[in-house]
This record gives C-alpha cells, sequence and structure tokens, in this order.
C-alpha cells in the first residue's frame, strides 16, 4: 500500500486506533531524533502526526500532542547535546518549536471548521433540492402520460426532460452520501440481489437518454441466475452512473454493452463498454480522482461520476478498474463478492 493508499484509508479507522498509531509514530519520531543526536535535525517530522490528530480528530487532540513533541525534542536535544552548556537554551528552543507546532494545529483547525462549514452548507443546498426535483420529475411523468405520441416535438421535450431530471437526481444523492463514503461513515447494507434486476433497474433508469442518444444497450448475464452481494441503491447509483457515461461519450446510433460473469475469485465481474473515441493512457487513472476529467474530450459533467463510483464499489469490499485505448472506446470493470447463496453447479 502506497503513502496515498494509507492517508485516504486513515480516517475510515476508529480515532482510538488513529490516536494509537499517531502515538506510535511520534515515539518513533522522538527515538529518530535521540538516535540522529544534535547533528541532524529532525523537527519537522514532529509535524506528521501532530497534523493528522488535527485534522481528523480534534484541534485539542492536536494541542495535547504538541506540547508531548516539544517536551520529546526538549529531552533528546538537552541529554543528546554534549554542547549544551544550560538547560535553559534547550528549554529555549524547545518552546520555539512549540509556538510553531501549535501555529500549524490552530491553522489546522481553522480550515478544518472552514471546510465543515462548507460541506454542511452544500449538503444542505443539495438535500433541499432533492424535494422540488422529485416533484418536477413527477410533473413530467404525468405530463408524458397525457402527451400523444403522435405529437412528436412535445413528446420529445417531455422526454428530454425526464431524462435530465433522472441525471440530476442521481447526481443529488450522490452528493448527498459523497462525504460519509470519503470518511467510512456511510452504513452499507449488503444483500444477495440478482445481477439481472440490477441491470434492469439500472437501463430503466437511462433508457430516455438512451433513445434521445439513439444509443441501443445490450445486456447480457452469464449465467443467467448470477447473484451478486451488494448494498442494491449504491451498485444501482453506480451502474447508473457507469451507463450516463458511456451514453455521453457514445456516437450516435452506437451500442453500449453491460455484460457480468462469474470471476475467478468468488466475485462477479460486471463490465461496461462503450464505443466511444476512448481514453488517453496518461489519463486512465486520473478520471477516478474527485473532479478528474478527460481534457479536450466531451465533457460537460462534474467530474465527480467515477470518482463517487470508486468510492461506492471499495465501500461494499469490491474494485473498480479501465481498460481503454484512444480511438476505441472504453472498457469499465468492477468487480464484487458473490454471495455464498449462489452457486455456479447449481
Amino acid at each position: 500500500m502506497n503513502t496515498f493508499n494509507w492517508l485516504a484509508a486513515f480516517p475510515k479507522i476508529s480515532k482510538r486506533n488513529q490516536i494509537l498509531i499517531c502515538g506510535v509514530l511520534l515515539a518513533l519520531i522522538a527515538a529518530i531524533d535521540w538516535l540522529a543526536g544534535p547533528d541532524i535535525s529532525t523537527s519537522i517530522f514532529y509535524l506528521l502526526p501532530i497534523s493528522l490528530v488535527t485534522w481528523y480528530i480534534s484541534q485539542r487532540t492536536g494541542l495535547i500532542f504538541s506540547v508531548t513533541s516539544a517536551a520529546l525534542w526538549f529531552t533528546t536535544d538537552y541529554f543528546t547535546n554534549p554542547n549544551q552548556a544550560f538547560w535553559i537554551i534547550a528549554f529555549w528552543n524547545a518552546i520555539v518549536r512549540l509556538g510553531f507546532f501549535l501555529i500549524v494545529v490552530f491553522s489546522l483547525a481553522t480550515l478544518r471548521r472552514s471546510r465543515q462549514r462548507q460541506e454542511d452548507l452544500v449538503a444542505f443546498v443539495v438535500h433541499d433540492l432533492r424535494a422540488p426535483l422529485g416533484n418536477v420529475l413527477v410533473a413530467l411523468e404525468m405530463l408524458q402520460g397525457e402527451v400523444d405520441e403522435a405529437d412528436g416535438a412535445r413528446h420529445e421535450l417531455t422526454k428530454v426532460g425526464l431524462s435530465s431530471g433522472q441525471r440530476m437526481l442521481n447526481l443529488v444523492d450522490s452528493l448527498l452520501e459523497w462525504s460519509k463514503l470519503e470518511n467510512g461513515r456511510l452504513k452499507i447494507d449488503k444483500d444477495a440481489v440478482l445481477v439481472a434486476d440490477l441491470f434492469a433497474e439500472s437501463v430503466a433508469q437511462i433508457v430516455l437518454t438512451a433513445e434521445i442518444k439513439q444509443v441501443t444497450i445490450a445486456e447480457r448475464v452469464e449465467p443467467p441466475d448470477l447473484v451478486v452481494l451488494a448494498d442494491t441503491s449504491l451498485t444501482l447509483r453506480v451502474l447508473v452512473n457507469l451507463l450516463n457515461n458511456a451514453i455521453k461519450f457514445s456516437p450516435l446510433g452506437g451500442i453500449v454493452t453491460l455484460e457480468a460473469k462469474l470471476g475467478e475469485e468468488a466475485n462477479v465481474i460486471i463490465t461496461v463498454h462503450d464505443q466511444g473515441m476512448g481514453i488517453p493512457a496518461d489519463w486512465q487513472q486520473r478520471v477516478f480522482a474527485k473532479y478528474g476529467q478527460v481534457t479536450g474530450g466531451k465533457s460537460g459533467g462534474s467530474g465527480l461520476g467515477l470518482a463517487f463510483c470508486k468510492l461506492a464499489i471499495e465501500a461494499q469490499d469490491g474494485r473498480i478498474w479501465l481498460d481503454s485505448e484512444a480511438g476505441h472506446g472504453t472498457l469499465l470493470s468492477l468487480a464484487l463478492p458473490v454471495t455464498k447463496k449462489f452457486s455456479p453447479n447449481k
């Protein structure tokens, strides 16, 4: 696991374990400081555990770690520096470093509070958008039932409105659960679900978008009774996101293939394959980052779709990846655990 993966996993563990890890890290840094002696300065490394506990736990914990770090630094400086004539010099140096640590703690705590207020505001606004958006969709569905298909223009406008509304509702739901997924606080309700049912419901949500783009959705599930262990709501949102992306980047009259099969590692492999322009090799990992978008291609999205899909699948103990070649379309794959209730031999 590289450094970035470790930092991404850190907020998902309990606060008690976070404090334990940072405490061990602080002790390790103090030991290295002691062994290195006065010739090699290691004071900046004390900032790592201080910053982690301040950002992920609390300002108070950051202050405790700051005072502890300054005390450890004073101890090592005083006892390992043979040229230290007076203890007051080591004490003064420790106070200076404590001041530096406190500046970092208060700055991070202020930034964290500001970010939390911003996230709360976004969540509040997005949550309040959901109800009127749902009303708009209900009104459009009623209007669609009253509009005669012979009236081509009005019928087409109603379909466009419904399709756009469904995409907005999907984005709203994704935004509401984004921060919970990032911090590992979203409750995951995994259950055995037929893959064919997941496909049917996800395709039903994007069928209007596909009709407008004249894109055909081809479904294949092998075996037909394949069952996956997943959170139904979360997995549906992932599939809808992937299908919307595939349709958006497909040529007019193209085909998007939605396929599922039993994997070799007690999992189910679900793939979404489009006939679009593909993704350049240097962008294939960045598309899963927050706000990551391929430059120079068709966009117009929020840059959150694939990042949300990655978080949602990993929260279910799965993984997601892509294979793409410029000019030859994109194959997005995700793996989820197969339920014990399913036996390929029955």
